[in-house]
């Protein structure tokens, strides 16, 4: 390997130590003063390292990979990433969701190991994409962790991930043919779900999780 490659590793490893670094120093922090609110500096520190994420497995893939399928797949259990089929629709889960992502934040490190469980499931399982689609978005939040954590959904950024499923499962995801639904449920963990179906399963899908308290 060239000299550029040896120092952009370890200029993936500085990145990596100073994540580290500022995270002691964050911990430090809010033992001196637990009242202190740490979402800005996390914020930040969590765009730093999927950033150093995706470079260090375009690192990875300059090693002359011969079939990056396997490599993916392993990312996307890691991630907790699945594509199930069930009787009526198809279960895409994802981490949580982020709020307030911008143009910014790289989101490859999980939208390409999303895309790649999406091609495997269709190879599994060949279907024709959905022309006219219902999308249900269920927010998922751990119960251990409190309710005040829950956002409102303009603040929660579905787009790129829609973007990846379109790819794969959909035809277009146009309003004329698609029809979006988002809610909230308390869980076991973090995570966001999306739910893919033909339009007359949405009132099905609906009546099971109507709301029926404010």
């Amino acid at each position: 390997m060239n000299k550029q490659f040896c120092d952009q590793i370890k200029q993936a490893a500085s990145d990596y130590e100073a994540i580290s670094t500022e995270l002691f120093a964050l911990a430090h922090a809010l033992e001196d003063n637990p009242k202190s609110n740490p979402h800005n500096k996390l914020y930040s520190l969590i765009r730093s390292a999927e950033i150093n994420t995706v470079a260090l497995r375009n690192l990875g893939a300059r090693t002359q990979w011969g079939n990056t399928a396997p490599f993916y797949e392993d990312l996307a259990k890691a991630l907790g990433i699945s594509v199930q089929e069930q009787h009526r629709w198809i279960v895409i889960t994802v981490p949580a969701i982020l709020p307030n992502r911008n143009s910014r934040d790289n989101l490859a490190y999980i939208t390409r190991p999303l895309r790649s469980s999406l091609v495997r499931f269709q190879r599994e399982h060949p279907m024709e994409r959905f022309r006219d689609c219902g999308i249900c978005i269920v927010h998922q939040y751990d119960e251990a962790m409190g309710l005040r954590r829950v956002r409102d959904y303009d603040n929660i950024e579905t787009k790129r991930y829609l973007d990846v499923i379109e790819s794969v499962m959909l035809t277009n995801d146009t309003g004329l043919l698609c029809t979006v639904l988002q809610t909230t449920e308390i869980g076991d963990r973090d995570c966001t779900k999306f739910y893919l179906m033909q339009p007359e399963n949405l009132s099905i899908w609906a009546k099971e999780r109507i709301k029926t308290h404010t």
